[in-house]
């Protein structure tokens, strides 16, 4: 018995910690259409989520990281990475996207909210900035990824950060186009596909 109280611990935790993320990511969305991006404080968030500063920041960096899904682009890379072996780079990229419909934030009900709210504030210089962190952590980690599936050394094997480069380009394109954000990344993805087929 004392054996499965432990085991649900975990559980518990993880179910707590899940619920003052999204906590804290509501109050801050609500915040957000209510009187602004740049209006809103961390303060402000927290005392309507009803929780610490220090734990504002246990669960987001920064004020900027809420118009962005916690685990931005992880559901492709997770696929990347988990394609068949026999894939060459471009097929298990490929692969990835049937598999994930070329998702890079998690479907929950505020994704959409945070998307619209995310384009109509590009030209803000700290969420700018912010959205070009997340896409430098994408881009690295697809070159590490690219790395493992060539069974090659990045330091001394130029591929996989071209190959990260590319992708990594696509992303960033598709993230900070404001105009054609509500393009879904397959579709950047394939018009790439499309001009590289015409090079030579």
């Amino acid at each position: 018995m004392q054996g499965t109280d432990t085991a649900a611990e975990p559980g518990m935790r993880d179910r707590k910690k899940a619920r003052t993320r999204d906590s804290i990511r509501a109050a801050a969305l609500d915040l957000f259409e209510e009187q602004g991006f740049e209006r809103t404080t961390v303060d402000q968030i927290c005392r309507r989520a009803d929780v610490a500063h220090r734990t504002f920041f246990r669960y987001y960096p920064a004020k900027e990281a809420l118009l962005f899904g916690w685990d931005f682009g992880q559901v492709v890379l997770d696929a990347f990475a988990a394609a068949p072996a026999d894939l060459a780079l471009w097929a298990a990229l490929d692969h990835a996207l049937t598999e994930t419909g070329g998702r890079l934030e998690e479907p929950v009900e505020h994704t959409e909210r945070r998307r619209r709210l995310r384009r109509g504030l590009l030209d803000v210089h700290s969420v700018r900035n912010y959205a070009l962190v997340v896409v430098d952590a994408f881009t690295e980690r697809t070159v590490a990824i690219a790395a493992e599936r060539l069974d090659a050394d990045p330091d001394t094997d130029l591929r996989p950060a071209a190959f990260g480069a590319l992708f990594g380009g696509v992303v960033r394109r598709h993230v900070l186009s404001s105009g054609a954000d509500g393009r879904a990344l397959t579709d950047w993805v394939a018009a790439y596909r499309e001009v590289l087929a015409t090079a030579g």
